[in-house]
């Protein structure tokens, strides 16, 4: 009876102690899930001023991926030292998704332009959303009628075709550049305040041709004033189906400034991939189509691996060119 009654007494106690541990756990609970990103609203830097191209285009990206994303993509300009305040705020970033950036090639131009850069390796490239081809321009009355004879008379008077650019080392500058080493053309390059004013200058006859892009040009083309030889890109612009690209001219060159979503470079593999989707989505979206259209952005998509890639050949690429060029660090 006694031995019963021990027995009885341990399994209380057993049974006792097993419902505290139980109840431990319970008010402990279960695994929180991991929330679904995004949570709150996104920080989008720009590393470029109000009302240019940059702004523009993140802003009608914003505008579409909030709608997908659920909570608001809200746009910051932070301009200063050709974009690398900017730059360099995306990479200081908490890593965590919810501040994202623009990059561009002025990033990688700034290794070999300015007395301090930001090494792209620094941020987690997310996806390319727009590429601006260059386009070789002329005058509208010039003698040449094609690329190549615009190319051959530069070939045969180094020095003699002057090229307008937007600025020394920026990326038009750059544009004549590649195409001057690839070919064995000695340009002379001419720096403006922009492509707008390159532009211009070419219609008034102060340079002989210039490589901004067909954004740049269009309204004096449309006018009149300018004519495209061709494009340096893989296809045909929506904008100018009518002229040509430059293999088609019989030019083996292709360049182009692009702007890339990035994101600090410890940011979770699946917030890259959620946000990758989400700009793969709002390339597609009529809203960011027509806009992208009807103002001659280029359109493209490239994903985090692609874009990753791209830099990465820019960067060979400027290194081949870029350091020759001159250009005083600042």
């Amino acid at each position: 009876m006694k031995k019963n009654r021990m027995f009885v007494g341990r399994s209380i106690r057993f049974v006792m102690i097993l419902c505290l541990c139980l109840g431990v756990i319970g008010l402990a609970g279960p695994s929180p899930a991991r929330a679904e990103y995004p949570e709150r609203e996104i920080t989008l830097i720009v590393p470029w001023a109000a009302g240019g191209g940059t702004d523009l285009v993140s802003r009608v990206l914003a505008d579409v991926m909030k709608v997908d994303l659920g909570k608001p993509v809200v746009v910051v300009n932070k301009p200063g030292g050709g974009g690398l305040l900017g730059f360099n705020q995306i990479a200081a970033a908490k890593p965590d998704g919810y501040t994202v950036g623009i990059a561009t090639p002025s990033m990688i131009l700034q290794k070999y332009s300015a007395s301090s850069y930001l090494d792209w390796r620094e941020l987690a490239p997310i996806a390319v959303h727009n590429n601006d081809p260059s386009a070789f321009t002329v005058k509208v009355d010039a003698p040449w009628k094609t690329l190549k004879d615009a190319l051959n008379y530069a070939k045969a008077n180094p020095m003699k075709m002057r090229i307008g650019n937007s600025g020394p080392g920026a990326i038009w500058h750059i544009a004549a550049a590649m195409l001057g080493h690839k070919l064995g053309i000695q340009f002379t390059h001419v720096p403006y305040g922009g492509g707008g004013p390159a532009a211009v200058a070419t219609a008034g006859g102060h340079v002989e041709a210039t490589t901004v892009s067909p954004a740049e040009v269009a309204t004096l083309v449309k006018g009149g004033k300018l004519r495209i030889l061709a494009i340096s890109d893989d296809k045909r612009d929506a904008m100018f189906p009518d002229v040509p690209t430059f293999k088609e001219a019989g030019v083996d060159f292709s360049f182009g400034t692009w702007r890339c979503l990035a994101a600090p470079k410890a940011t979770p593999k699946e917030i890259i991939a959620r946000l990758e989707q989400s700009v793969h989505k709002a390339v597609k979206d009529p809203k960011f189509v027509d806009f992208m259209t009807k103002n001659g952005y280029g359109q493209l998509f490239l994903g985090a691996a692609e874009s990753a890639e791209l830099m990465a050949q820019n960067e060979k690429n400027f290194e081949k060119v870029v350091p020759g060029l001159g250009l005083k660090k600042n």
